[in-house]
């Protein structure tokens, strides 16, 4: 009878996934998101609601069947499990939420959305530790296409969902000045705005991002967190030297473009401190001789350790970001495999977000773990993020030198999200 009901379930639940998965999302650019946010009216932030209550749904039943056509052994892992189950949760939240209609509409959808987000940053790891135990089971081509597909389209489903976040509370916080209303009165007298109102805000993205400025705080963030890792004297990391086109902008979401910048600085400087540390231990000269460059070419002064050199590079389409150190190279044992999530050198490291529950895949994230502990994931979601905007993240190895990385990206904001559906899938696997 069990048995009975729950293929009943299962039959029912995928005749509804079926009416989802058979709808294309509806892509968007960085473009439609500013032109969107610019003059942003109460029926403009309705739409965005409605629009993204639409949405989600569709992104997460494509999704979800990616789950079900899993190996069997796969899909019982219980960490995986555990992400099907948050989907499915959430799948069926927003399926049902009932069409946006005022201002207290919105806000209890922001509510549900914040409520989700919160959950679903639980993803990453228990990705990482099902895709660790499943390494010996799934074929590796199989389980990173998988873990691609999951990556990106949970990026596009923030990128959604935090849009329409700051796009609502930068609303209501205009409104509210705008209305005379003090912070501890009730947005219930907000149920609709004066006709006319309208913001300036463009919510997550921003039009003119600086390059240099966003490597500029890379750099001096991953600088602080090796020196405490390694106990450096402040101002002896490796220094970061940025070159090239240093007042080139481009459309973005800084969040997704500071996680790259910030993972292949992370990469250069913990090997480069890697290499040359060994070097000062095995000659006696240790912290206390590591004196910091004076100098613009970062050399003067006797440095311990060579500058990472990051050239920017600016046409009228693309921005091109090269990472350059001297690092040693990359072991040509592990570069065939540093995009795989399920080489078994990448495995063994997956396997440590046992130690944390939670991960957003952003710079800002504070856990107790090590920075010296490597998950090997890093790289592979920074490439992730790069070609969810149509852009790619590449690495080239210089051997017994080191290591330049390359990050491309679209500058005007005007392609498309790259995100894949189950049927395209199935297709170009069966041609």
């Amino acid at each position: 009878t069990q048995t009975g009901r729950s293929l009943q379930q299962k039959f029912y639940e995928n005749r509804i996934l079926d009416r989802y998965t058979s709808q294309e999302p509806k892509r968007v650019t960085l473009r439609q998101l500013v032109l969107f946010g610019r003059q942003l009216t109460e029926d403009k932030l309705i739409a965005s609601a409605n629009y993204v209550r639409s949405e989600l749904p569709v992104r997460l039943a494509h999704r979800i069947s990616d789950f079900q056509f899993l190996p069997y052994i796969a899909g019982t892992n219980p960490h995986l499990k555990m992400v099907y189950d948050l989907y499915w949760r959430a799948f069926d939240e927003f399926r049902k939420f009932p069409p946006i209609k005022s201002l207290d509409d919105n806000r209890r959808f922001c509510d549900n959305v914040k409520k989700n987000l919160l959950e679903h940053s639980q993803v990453i790891p228990q990705l990482g530790m099902g895709v660790s135990e499943c390494a010996d089971l799934v074929s590796p081509d199989e389980i990173d296409r998988f873990m691609n597909q999951m990556l990106i389209s949970r990026i596009s489903r923030r990128t959604l969902g935090e849009q329409h976040l700051v796009l609502s509370n930068q609303f209501d916080d205009d409104l509210r000045a705008h209305l005379g209303l003090r912070p501890e009165e009730s947005f219930a007298q907000l149920g609709a705005a004066p006709r006319g109102f309208a913001t300036q805000r463009i919510g997550i993205v921003r039009a003119d991002c600086s390059v240099a400025q966003i490597v500029h705080e890379c750099a001096q963030r991953v600088a602080g967190i090796y020196e405490e890792a390694y106990h450096l004297p402040p101002g002896t990391a490796p220094q970061v030297i940025v070159e090239g086109h240093v007042d080139a902008t481009f459309m973005c979401i800084p969040a997704h473009f500071s996680y790259i910048i910030h993972e292949l600085l992370r990469n250069s400087m913990s090997h480069v401190i890697g290499r040359f540390e060994a070097h000062l231990l095995d000659s006696g000269d240790h912290h206390q001789h590591v004196s910091p460059s004076s100098s613009n070419d970062g050399r003067s002064g006797s440095p311990a350790f060579p500058p990472i050199r990051v050239t920017i590079c600016s046409s009228h389409s693309d921005i091109v970001v090269r990472v350059s150190d001297e690092s040693g190279g990359i072991s040509p044992d592990v570069l065939p495999y540093i995009w795989s999530f399920t080489h078994p050198l990448k495995a063994k490291r997956l396997n440590n977000f046992h130690a944390i529950h939670r991960m957003e895949a952003r710079i800002d994230e504070v856990d107790s773990v090590s920075p010296l502990v490597s998950f090997g994931f890093g790289l592979p979601m920074s490439r992730v993020y790069a070609k969810y905007w149509g852009g790619d993240v590449n690495v080239h190895s210089l051997p017994g030198y080191g290591v330049d990385a390359y990050v491309q990206l679209p500058r005007l904001g005007n392609v498309v999200e790259n995100i894949s559906v189950r049927r395209q899938h199935q297709q170009n696997s069966s041609s």
